[in-house]
């Protein structure tokens, strides 16, 4: 069974941002493979790229460029199964997003079919809410700063409120006084989620 991590970065960045995280896990734990893609539009702030506008955005103008992403999406992550060669419905997949990236991996975990075993989000909110969600085994951790200005750290509680509801396990980490970013702790969180949810842990005890 393959393992793949699928790295989505944020508003107005690209793949390199996150590819680093991809390298480190990919040499530090056994057998694991991933992809850190841009986004499929050119940001319109300038700089980078972008998974749907925030431009003048409305409730009403809102579920256009999420259709129009989703099916984007969609072609850019059947690209990275057919290059790792992943079966989608049996081999492993994570998803680790930032901010505008952690929307996109929430949305994919609750509309998707693929074979999700766990996503981490660091810094990001839900985009929308479906009445219900298909049973899955899918495991979220959710990590926020304190000191976010950018995406406020109650927009994690609200999206942890709503995944329980919808039957996840969803483990949430708010750190004191971080802002808008990643941090070292945040890391090793997420690096040990991914020793649990790809099972590494559960060999371990059994070769012990």
């Amino acid at each position: 069974m393959k393992k793949l991590v699928i790295l989505l970065h944020g508003y107005g960045s690209d793949g390199n941002d996150l590819k680093g995280l991809g390298e480190f896990w990919a040499g530090s734990l056994p057998g694991l493979c991933y992809a850190s893609p841009n986004a499929p539009e050119l940001c319109e702030a300038g700089m980078g790229y972008q998974w749907f506008s925030l431009a003048n955005i409305t409730p009403q103008n809102r579920q256009p460029r999420l259709n129009d992403a989703r099916r984007a999406i969609d072609e850019i992550l059947n690209t990275i199964m057919q290059q790792h060669q992943i079966d989608a419905t049996q081999d492993q997949i994570v998803l680790v997003g930032f901010s505008q990236g952690t929307m996109i991996a929430l949305d994919i975990l609750l509309r998707s079919h693929y074979n999700i075993v766990g996503v981490v989000g660091f810094s990001g909110q839900l985009i929308e809410t479906p009445a219900q969600a298909q049973a899955t085994t899918a495991e979220v951790l959710l990590i926020h700063g304190e000191g976010d200005e950018v995406v406020p750290a109650q927009e994690t509680l609200d999206a942890q409120v709503t995944l329980n509801r919808l039957g996840f396990s969803c483990h949430v980490m708010i750190e004191p006084e971080l802002v808008h970013s990643i941090s070292a702790a945040g890391v090793e969180a997420a690096t040990q989620f991914l020793i649990e949810r790809f099972g590494w842990e559960e060999e371990e005890e059994e070769e012990e």
